[in-house]
């Protein structure tokens, strides 16, 4: 039936199992919880859907660090310092 809904409407065949992956990617990217992704995929385990959905949730997790950072006044100039002591520094 999906085969001959695409085909009627001119665009790209695709699965329903795609179909699945996207309707997922978008749940976890409009920050959708891993936990009711998990029981509407009917996956047994929360592992198995973070394991299997893990390249579409980094680029949130690395918003929600950033996020952390901005919350906590985190300055990006201190990894620049290397090793340097800036208790050390001030003794000098």
């Amino acid at each position: 039936m999906l085969t001959i809904l695409c085909r009627d409407a001119k665009v790209r065949r695709v699965r329903v199992h795609d179909l699945r992956h996207t309707c997922t990617s978008l749940l976890l990217a409009q920050g959708g919880d891993a936990r009711t992704i998990m029981e509407t995929l009917g996956h047994s385990t929360i592992t198995m859907t973070l394991d299997t959905y893990a390249p579409v949730m980094q680029p949130m997790l690395r918003a929600a660090a950033d996020r952390m950072d901005d919350a906590l006044g985190s300055d990006d100039t201190d990894e620049d310092d290397g090793d340097q002591n800036p208790a050390a520094e001030s003794r000098a």
